[in-house]
């Protein structure tokens, strides 16, 4: 107790003694009198500070009692760990999320609680914190006692402790579940308005390549009558089926979705490819400027391409007449704080991709809002969205580890800039093959539910001297490729289709096959070009994979890799 309190007390003491009835006799000496008034008066100090003592004690156990409520009865979750990562504290709200009992968690692991498949997120997290020892926050799902799982926002502080022995770990948990899946609902809501929108422009470019095609073929038919040459009409419809093939995949690849299922990817021609894709059957062109050197980007390309998609669907609505779009990228090593910033890893590397539009702009005091559900600029009418654009890839670029940022200036224009996480090591192309040679046995097995598929292809193998034997599904296939190898005559390579309507289609058609033979040579072929098959057929036993449409040089070199692959360096008959 400092010096002013012990003063007041001295004076409280003294102006109580002085108030009783303390009668002395004559008798006693005027120092015996003193002692006995100084003794009085340190015995009413004391009952007083006891009495001050038992108010704040009392003031102490109200509030530690409100603590302990706020604490226990929070909306959130918290809980403390150890720097073996134990439990060493939790409240009430965190064992009802786990449906657990409090003192059943006290010294339990933590990551005990962590959905199996999220522990690498947990652990990484972990290691984030111990390096920069400052707040960080991740998304997870937890385990339940029951088996069942949550989406968990886990806010955590490090925080050392007070003896310096080691770091004790502060974590507040929120129940996002409900959240994910209106996100989710958001997602799946957006992409079906602009699947509409792509749709309209893809059939637009479609017809237009249809119109070509059958155009050609008619004169050709006609030159054929009048003994002309036909060559420059079955060139013409050649390169507009070509681009029709294009078109299907580009669309096929904004079909992906869920969770981003990332891999390299050249970054140059995909922007250009999402950028066609979303501008397909508009009246809106785009001007672009690649850097030099430009990082291979770790993306889901369906996803990203969807993002893409709807910042230039926005853009496309700022300038209803028409007009052109400026679209840059460069390499970058961080991102900046502007607006809504999706903070992915510290040492991430990126490749910025702006897109300008030179539009009626959005108004500064709107401008935070553009990132906001269901929030729209757009007046009521035809074009009114649903005001998810912008959500949605925020989102995406969330889920991908990257950013996105919009700045703009009424009546001059918009420009939105995507961080799409990057790597600093190169791709390679997916046509850089090595020089390779044609196959030793030349009877091929052909597996496809279409008819004229199965016709054309065994046209194009006899073209290159193959003899071909064709088969309408798995089954089929399988019964074929035995009889050849119970009859000495194998095939030497068998060509699948992966999807079979109603029927064995390639995927489980190889693994019949590769038991019956482990050294079979099978090329896939799908218009699903975002199959993961299709991007990983080496995982599935093919040794190439063929993207319908493909050309006839397209069918040769994936013969000449399946020989390549088994080491086989004998020319065909």
């Amino acid at each position: 107790m400092d010096k002013q309190k012990l003063d007041e007390l001295r004076k409280r003491a003294v102006e109580k003694l002085e108030a009783g009835n303390h009668d002395f006799s004559e008798n006693f000496q005027d120092g015996f009198r003193a002692v006995l008034h100084e003794l009085q008066t340190h015995q009413i100090e004391l009952e007083l500070q006891n009495e001050e003592l038992r108010r704040l004690q009392q003031e102490l156990e109200e509030t530690r009692d409100q603590y302990v409520d706020l604490y226990d009865f929070a909306p959130v979750g918290y809980l403390t760990l150890s720097d073996k990562n134990l439990i060493v504290e939790v409240n009430l709200t965190m064992a009802d999320l786990l449906v657990e009992e409090r003192k059943s968690l006290i010294g339990q692991p933590f990551s005990r609680f962590i959905f199996p498949e999220d522990q690498d997120i947990f652990y990484q997290h972990l290691r984030e914190l111990i390096g920069t020892k400052s707040q960080r926050v991740c998304d997870l799902r937890m385990q339940k006692k029951n088996g069942d799982w949550f989406w968990a926002r886990l806010e955590c502080v490090p925080r050392e402790r007070s003896d310096k022995r080691g770091m004790r770990l502060r974590i507040t948990v929120n129940d996002i579940t409900e959240a994910k899946r209106l996100e989710n609902e958001i997602i799946k809501a957006k992409k079906l308005e602009a699947t509409a929108l792509l749709a309209g422009g893809i059939a637009h470019d479609f017809n237009n390549l249809l119109a070509v095609i059958l155009g050609n073929l008619e004169m050709a038919q006609e030159d054929i009558l009048l003994n002309r040459s036909i060559d420059k009409e079955l060139r013409n419809a050649r390169e507009a089926c070509l681009s029709a093939g294009n078109l299907t995949r580009k669309f096929l690849t904004f079909s992906s979705g869920g969770d981003p299922f990332k891999k390299p990817t050249p970054a140059e021609a995909f922007i250009t490819d999402a950028v066609s894709l979303a501008l397909a059957g508009s009246n809106v062109n785009f001007e672009s400027s690649f850097a030099e050197g430009l990082r291979p980007l770790v993306v889901d390309a369906g996803q990203m391409t969807q993002a893409i998609a709807n910042v230039i669907g926005n853009a496309r609505e700022a300038i209803p007449t028409g007009g052109v779009l400026r679209v840059r990228a460069e390499n970058v090593d961080s991102i900046p704080g502007k607006n809504r910033e999706l903070s992915g890893d510290q040492e991430a590397k990126y490749v910025k991709v702006s897109i300008q539009d030179q539009g009626v702009g959005i108004p500064g005091d709107i401008l935070p809002q553009v990132f906001d559900p269901y929030f729209s600029s757009k007046e009521m009418g035809q074009e009114k969205g649903m005001g998810l654009g912008l959500t949605v890839a925020y989102s995406i670029l969330k889920k991908h580890g990257g950013a996105i940022d919009i700045t703009s200036q009424p009546n001059i224009g918009t420009t939105v800039s995507m961080y799409l996480p990057a790597i600093d090591m190169p791709t390679l192309s997916v046509e850089t093959r090595t020089e390779i040679t044609p196959l030793a046995n030349n009877r091929i097995l052909v597996m496809d539910d279409e008819d004229l598929i199965r016709m054309v292809t065994r046209n194009m193998l006899e073209t290159l001297d193959y003899d071909v034997e064709v088969a309408c599904d798995g089954e089929e296939a399988v019964e074929l490729y035995l009889q050849a190898q119970l009859e000495g005559s194998p095939f030497g390579a068998v060509i699948l289709d992966l999807t079979i309507k109603g029927g064995m289609g390639g995927r489980e058609t190889i693994k019949r096959l590769k038991e019956m033979d482990p050294h079979v040579r099978a090329i896939v072929v799908s218009g699903y070009s975002n199959d993961p098959v299709m991007a990983n057929f080496e995982e599935y036993g093919f040794l190439d994979a063929l993207h319908k449409p493909y050309l006839l040089e397209d069918l040769d070199r994936s013969l000449r890799a399946a020989a390549c692959a088994c080491g086989n360096n004998i020319s065909r008959v």
